[in-house]
């Protein structure tokens, strides 16, 4: 009997054990978990601070610009975006990737000094400007990729275009001319409806260059962004050239709409679908009736995410 006693208190004696070593153990493993956000935070706002040095103008202080909360937050931000890329398509970052990535920062850049000045504020660390500089636009990249070319999320955007294009073909069916099919167009969709005429002729030389507006667009949205149209601007003839779009799309309109009331097929782009129907081809023009369907939000499906699904 004394013996089983014993032998009852040395069993709990090491489970006891045994549970304060695994809670030593999850301490430990918080306080690195803290101690590389913190480290990651500090890089963020050297990096952050590099940008903000060679903005222009009258501007506060750094701190009070951009407050610790709010570094965190963005630190926070980009780990989200990596734990999604992750759970919901499978990708995970891998040094290659980085690699890559920072030999195409080094090759691509336009702005050597600043790049060099970030490079610094990191104490020159090639794992430093890998994982907090070069990661999140990595992330970005590929998060979006994936989400744009996500059918299941943006098949509702598209049932709905397609419900368009067959009313507009049984319409065509019907008799309807191209007048009707776009009063049939605007009934459905007021707001989603431009109107557009592009130059078949290339761009005279003395417009050979993008518009202010294409600056804008390729300035908020990237080098590659194009405009589908162009808004008037007053006092001054402002023409949308057809050479001007994706080569993709060029020949898709090409091909379907040849002649007035001809109706594209649905048309996927990475942020949204069109559809478009032709009111007028000549040699030298291209007008059209666009309808466009933007996909489900990228920035309000990230916040759809709650923290504990990631």
């Amino acid at each position: 009997m004394r013996d089983r006693i014993q032998t009852t208190a040395a069993s709990s004696q090491q489970s006891a054990i045994r549970g304060l070593l695994l809670l030593a153990l999850l301490a430990s493993g918080l306080t690195l978990l803290a101690a590389d956000f913190r480290s990651q935070c500090a890089d963020r706002a050297a990096i952050e601070s590099v940008y903000y040095n060679h903005r222009l103008g009258e501007k506060p202080p750094f701190a009070q610009a951009l407050p610790s909360a709010t570094l965190e937050n963005l630190v926070r931000q980009d780990l989200r975006k990596e734990t999604a890329l992750k759970k919901f398509y499978g990708v995970e970052v891998t040094p290659a990737l980085l690699d890559a990535e920072v030999r195409r920062i080094n090759s691509a850049t336009r702005a050597s000094e600043m790049l060099a000045e970030i490079k610094a504020a990191l104490n020159n660390d090639p794992e430093r400007l890998a994982d907090s500089f070069a990661k999140p636009f990595v992330v970005e990249r590929l998060l979006r990729d994936k989400f744009n070319d996500d059918d299941a999320l943006h098949a509702p955007q598209r049932r709905q275009i397609e419900r368009t294009r067959n009313e507009l073909l049984s319409a065509r069916t019907n008799g309807a001319d191209p007048g009707k099919l776009l009063a049939l167009l605007k009934r459905s969709h007021s707001n989603a409806v431009a109107q557009t005429t592009w130059q078949l002729t290339a761009r005279s030389a003395e417009t050979n260059g993008p518009s202010a507006d294409e600056l804008a667009i390729r300035k908020q949205f990237g080098p590659n962004a194009q405009l589908l149209s162009s808004p008037p601007a007053a006092g001054k003839d402002q023409k949308s050239y057809f050479q001007d779009l994706p080569p993709d799309l060029q020949n898709v309109l090409l091909v379907q709409l040849r002649q007035p009331g001809d109706i594209s097929a649905v048309i996927e782009m990475p942020v949204g679908f069109l559809l478009c129907v032709s009111k007028e081809r000549t040699e030298t023009i291209l007008s059209v009736a666009m309808l466009s369907i933007p996909k489900c939000s990228y920035e309000q499906w990230l916040e759809t995410q709650s923290e504990n699904d990631l």
